[in-house]
């Protein structure tokens, strides 16, 4: 069927597998620290892996019938890592430790049959474990997603592990009405067409599978991070300080950048925008440990900094007045030197919604409705 027998195709699979694997690895670690759906979903290729080599060396040598039993629960534990890491994109718990039972059980089904069982000893119990892995994560995917969580990777996704669930079935089916001996079984469902099944399904679900945590990464990126000024946005701001264990008492410093209306009117809204981004650098470039810094799109010519309680708030703004004097932005060839009014309130850091309100309100409110006009002007004109 495939013109290629079933060694060949042995040897050919850890290749493709180290290189998908290596590909996805590569990709979780430029992302920085992986999440618990990353961490479940690097198991498949590893396993995968594992399976293939234990395969190679089950056939190599009888004495190594137990190698088996590893291949086995290898590969069940990689289709569970698959369900396990869909369950943990829902935000609901992964449930490894059910995966890691079910393959526990594959590789016992082999044991129990020791080394007179061949190579399917424990068959039946290792198809059935990848077929139900394989449709669970397929209907984890696909029929509990919803909204924005079913996008076409997910999609993509849960009908290649559908796939393999439904041919695995099929297979656990076959094997036992006849065995693996029947005509049925090894004229139309081999190890050989398998094992290629087996690669193309893979490298389907690798690359479907890092367009769903790139895409699903950028998007939390953006509910967290302002794109253009490196900034906090303000709401996970406020849910990453009150979250804070132990963090006491905070400062919270409100910060407005002065003569934006006369920067817009002098250099246009460009140049507003790069004095913005220009107060963004400076004000993460001075940030201590412990420290962060926010902006609302609602307002966007003020900041919110959130200092540790044992740091010289005052100190610190004379800081970032220097520095912004020390280091002018440059518009059209001309020198601009930029300054900030500020506010600062003090309390629990479980207060720091309040803490927030009450620095903003100790900024004034009138230039606060001139430059939240401005914005209103430059988004309709």
């Amino acid at each position: 069927m495939t013109g290629l027998d079933e060694t060949t195709l042995l040897v050919i699979s850890p290749t493709v597998q180290l290189v998908v694997g290596a590909l996805y690895v590569l990709n979780v670690w430029r992302r920085g620290r992986p999440d618990v759906v990353d961490r479940c979903w690097t198991l498949p290729y590893l396993a995968a892996i594992v399976t293939t080599f234990a395969y190679l060396a089950s056939d190599a040598s009888p004495a190594l019938w137990w190698a088996v039993a590893l291949g086995n629960a290898s590969f069940v534990l990689a289709l569970g890592a698959i369900w396990a890491g869909a369950r943990a994109r829902e935000a609901r718990r992964p449930l490894l430790w059910v995966v890691v039972a079910s393959a526990g059980v594959a590789a016992l089904a082999v044991l129990v049959e020791g080394p007179d069982g061949g190579p399917w000893a424990g068959g039946l119990v290792y198809l059935l474990a990848i077929a139900v892995w394989g449709i669970l994560a397929a209907v984890e995917l696909v029929g509990r997603s919803h909204g924005a969580r079913r996008s076409p990777e997910a999609v993509a996704l849960g009908l290649t592990c559908a796939v393999a669930g439904a041919y695995y079935a099929t297979r656990a089916v076959a094997f036992a009405a006849g065995g693996p001996e029947s005509e049925l079984f090894a004229r139309y469902l081999p190890t050989s067409s398998t094992t290629l099944i087996n690669l193309l399904l893979i490298l389907v679900g690798a690359f479907a599978m890092m367009a769903l945590r790139t895409r699903e990464i950028a998007e939390v990126a953006s509910v967290r991070y302002d794109p253009v000024l490196g900034t906090r946005t303000l709401p996970y701001l406020l849910r990453t300080v009150a979250a804070r264990e132990g963090a006491g008492r905070v400062q919270v410093l409100a910060l407005r950048l002065r003569d934006a209306g006369a920067l817009r009117d002098a250099f246009g809204r460009g140049g507003r925008e790069d004095a913005r981004r220009h107060l963004a650098d400076v004000v993460l470039d001075l940030l201590p440990t412990g420290g962060a810094a926010a902006t609302d799109a609602s307002r966007g010519d003020e900041m919110v900094v959130v200092l540790p309680a044992d740091a010289d708030g005052a100190g610190w703004l004379r800081g970032l007045r220097r520095a912004l004097l020390d280091h002018p932005l440059r518009l059209d060839g001309d020198t601009v030197g930029l300054d900030v009014g500020s506010a600062l309130a003090v309390g629990p850091a479980r207060d720091v919604e309040a803490l927030v309100r009450t620095a903003r309100s100790g900024l004034g409110g009138e230039v606060g409705e001139e430059a939240r006009s401005e914005d209103a002007r430059g988004a309709t004109g």
